[in-house]
């Protein structure tokens, strides 16, 4: 393992800082043994990587460096990690990944999870990964949604990133009129429940800002409003929360379906 060099940690810490840098270079940061071994597995391949001097005997560290097509480790001393990275916790680990290519178009007659204007990476990590677990392959994220690949988001994915289609800064307005499924919106005070709706066919399950909910532009493109019930005095769900509620149902309704 090398030595740390100073241009690529410089890297490392505007790329965590800067959003316009990440979009303009098409690159990030991952950091943690999990991350970097979801990402591995998918076939990814590092800019660069550090380790933390105190983890470098660690098994699931040295089985990482194993790889045969990923580049020699930087090793960093333990004070200078921790000043770079942003985990309260430093797991040890961190690479400098370049995005995955653009995909070509925004999709048309495939199921989606669409996100209109989410701005908590929290939230925007957790629909990622529950739509992954429940099988919605492809996510559209509109114009005004927080930036999938940040690092606060790909903490909160989990590695969901690698088993998904993303796609970024989409104008609903322009691309919804085309889409060939159903549109559906999820909206508190809807009046139809989610487990009401047929979501074994062709759907695009648009979930809304926390605060703001879906646009009125959106709005207007909408199907069906989509409802999660909920006890009375309960003011609203968490915008990940309900969204994963829509995901496994879907997920419910076509293992029903496969196993009749």
């Amino acid at each position: 393992m090398k030595t740390a060099r100073s241009s690529a940690l410089r890297l490392w810490g505007r790329l965590a800082e800067s959003a316009h840098l990440r979009r303009r270079e098409r690159q990030t940061v991952l950091e943690g043994v999990h991350l970097l071994q979801g990402y591995q597995a998918r076939g990814g391949i590092p800019l660069h990587w550090f380790v933390r001097a105190s983890v470098v005997a660690d098994p699931e560290v040295g089985a990482l460096q194993r790889h045969s097509l990923w580049p020699e480790a930087t090793v960093i001393a333990d004070d200078l990690f921790d000043e770079y990275s942003s985990l309260q916790s430093p797991g040890g680990v961190s690479a400098l990944i370049s995005w995955p290519a653009a995909p070509a178009s925004l999709p048309r007659e495939e199921s989606c999870l669409v996100l209109d204007g989410l701005q908590d990476p929290g939230n925007v990590g957790t629909l990622l990964r529950s739509a992954a677990a429940a099988g919605m392959s492809t996510v559209v994220c509109a114009t005004g949604t927080v930036q999938v690949w940040s690092p606060k988001v790909l903490r909160a994915g989990m590695g969901a990133h690698f088993q998904l289609t993303l796609h970024e800064g989409a104008d609903l307005r322009d691309w919804l009129p085309g889409y060939s499924g159903t549109i559906l919106g999820a909206e508190r005070g809807a009046s139809r429940a989610y487990d009401d709706f047929d979501l074994r066919g062709t759907v695009a399950l648009v979930i809304g800002n926390e605060g703001a909910g879906l646009t009125r532009a959106v709005r207007d493109l909408l199907h069906e409003r989509i409802g999660v019930p909920m006890s009375a005095g309960v003011e609203s769900l968490n915008a990940g929360v309900a969204g994963s509620i829509l995901l496994f149902e879907r997920q419910r309704q076509l293992r029903v379906r496969d196993a009749g």
